[in-house]
């Protein structure tokens, strides 16, 4: 079952319902499989354009990694070719987002540094 707070997505194909989520080790295993480090892979989804599928299939079959190890990259491919692009563009986009939170919104802001004792502000 899908957990947001965990980092995971919840995808329904047909019938099917599957978990994606961007792990260390899926993403180890994406950037193995791409030759790609992942700031690389994430700046090809913000630019369409330079999308290639093998990219999609990639991205979904590292997804599915932790919770449907059995999926190969063929039925990765045939998993994205039943749901359509566009929703699994937004998927990948959602899980993607929930595994670098701090780059999605800037969540995480730098604190301030510390002062020294015995120094009034």
């Amino acid at each position: 079952m899908a957990n947001p707070h965990r980092g995971s997505v919840a995808f329904n194909v047909g019938d099917r319902a599957y978990t994606l989520s961007f792990s260390i080790n899926a993403i180890c295993e994406l950037e193995e499989l791409l030759g790609q480090p992942v700031p690389q892979i994430a700046a090809t989804l913000n630019k369409p354009e330079d999308i290639r599928m093998t990219t999609v299939r990639a991205l979904i079959w590292a997804a599915l990694r932790d919770y449907h190890e059995e999926v190969d990259l063929k039925e990765a491919g045939a998993i994205a070719s039943e749901a359509g692009m566009p929703a699994v563009m937004e998927a990948i986009g959602r899980a993607f987002q929930l595994a670098f939170p701090e780059a999605a919104d800037n969540a995480n802001p730098r604190k301030a540094p510390a002062r020294k004792p015995g120094r009034a502000a």
